[in-house]
């Protein structure tokens, strides 16, 4: 399955329209700062990344040079106000970094960044399988980005709580606040990360290869 998450106002406000299949979501981050909630709500269901502290071990800036893990940038998942996991931005050992995401169930899904020229990937694993990919295209109107998540279908339970972590990850790595620019922007970047290797360009192309994903417009 494919998920849209496009950014729809930037500046003050924080909106996203999210396309999940045949439904239809509205999302939102902080107005103000990128420690507010961002939620993701549809009828009476409501998704919230709340932000926490977590243990002050965590903000020891060094510990993962010696492979001691910090978990910062950490986010409760609530639905309907009932706690159902967390995400949070692992830093454990030299150029490793990665979010990780714990649900109640008892899943553990690993998401790598790689940015890579005008796009940025993030893979997300489940065990040593990957399961979804998100695509940003960084070149943008105004700051306002588009996000597809590519999820495959026997892992469709997960479409809702990874449509929140794509809100979470642009919250954190692409929301502008308080600017007054318009017009295009273009944007290019490479991640240099041990984790490189977790980002395979063949993945979209083996299992959506009709679909018409950012690289591939690109390319045509």
């Amino acid at each position: 399955m494919i998920v849209k998450i496009t950014q729809t106002t930037s500046n003050v406000k924080q909106s996203f329209d999210v396309e999940l299949g045949e439904k239809n979501y509205v999302g939102e981050t902080g107005r103000f700062s990128r420690f507010q909630s961002v939620t993701l709500k549809r009828g009476d269901t409501t998704l919230e990344g709340r932000y926490y502290l977590t243990k002050w071990k965590n903000y020891i800036p060094l510990r993962p040079v010696f492979g001691i893990e910090n978990l910062t940038k950490a986010y409760r998942i609530l639905r309907n106000g009932e706690p159902c996991g967390s995400m949070a931005l692992s830093k454990h050992g030299f150029l490793k970094n990665r979010y990780v995401i714990t649900l109640d169930d008892g899943a553990v899904l690993y998401c790598y960044k790689r940015l890579k020229g005008s796009f940025g990937y993030v893979s997300i694993f489940r065990g040593d399988e990957q399961i979804a990919l998100i695509e940003t295209y960084m070149n943008v109107n105004d700051f306002k980005y588009t996000h597809k998540l590519y999820l495959l279908d026997e892992y469709s339970r997960y479409s809702d709580v990874l449509s929140l972590f794509v809100l979470y990850y642009a919250n954190l790595n692409f929301t502008k606040r308080f600017h007054m620019s318009r017009g295009s922007r273009y944007r290019k970047a490479w991640t240099v990360s041990r984790y490189n290797g977790k980002y395979d360009p063949k993945w979209l192309e083996n299992h959506f290869p009709n679909e018409n994903y950012f690289g591939k417009i690109s390319s045509d």
